[in-house]
């Protein structure tokens, strides 16, 4: 049953993926915020590793936001944090000169967090695992199925023809196309 519900999760998300223009209308939810961390928190920039991560604390601390996976960019003017998740995208810049934080988070939707999944863009080692074996059991369930149908006189030609025919299909479409 798990497997179904991933073959049913997959086959779904593959139509949303090939129509993106049936959510073209879909407009992000965008939340942003701002607030000021004390300034000689960021003196002599650019910051040092352990300035940094002193700043990055107290920025955790005032957004309630685990930045630790976070891609961490710095120079004399800004900080800038990003964090990307599968349908969210949720970016911190601190202006040095000022101490302002700058927070604005994108939530794309339900069908962009399926979709993500789906292409396991910005997910976990784990979700990445899920598809990895997934696809093994795929493999292995269409393999298997052959294998049953095989033997059956009956369903010799139609098989032998219907593997035959989409295969070509598949070379020549992807040739041509």
């Amino acid at each position: 049953m798990a497997l179904l519900t991933l073959l049913l999760f997959f086959s779904v998300t593959g139509i949303t993926l090939n129509h993106p223009q049936w959510f073209a209308s879909h407009s992000p939810n965008v939340s942003e915020q701002e607030w000021i961390i004390a300034p000689e928190l960021l003196r002599n920039p650019p910051l040092s590793l352990s300035q940094l991560a002193v700043v990055t604390k107290k920025v955790e601390q005032l957004t309630n936001i685990n930045l630790s996976n976070s891609n961490i960019e710095s120079d004399s003017n800004e900080i800038y944090f990003s964090l990307k998740k599968a349908g969210t995208n949720t970016s911190l810049s601190i202006d040095v000169e000022t101490g302002e934080v700058f927070y604005q988070r994108t939530d794309y939707g339900w069908w962009a967090l399926f979709n993500d999944l789906h292409k396991g863009r910005n997910t976990s080692f784990v979700w990445g695992v899920i598809i990895d074996l997934t696809s093994v059991l795929f493999i292995v369930f269409a393999i298997s199925g052959f294998i049953l149908a095989m033997p059956q006189r009956r369903f010799h030609r139609t098989l032998t023809l219907g593997v035959s025919t989409t295969f070509l299909l598949a070379i020549v479409i992807g040739l041509f196309s």
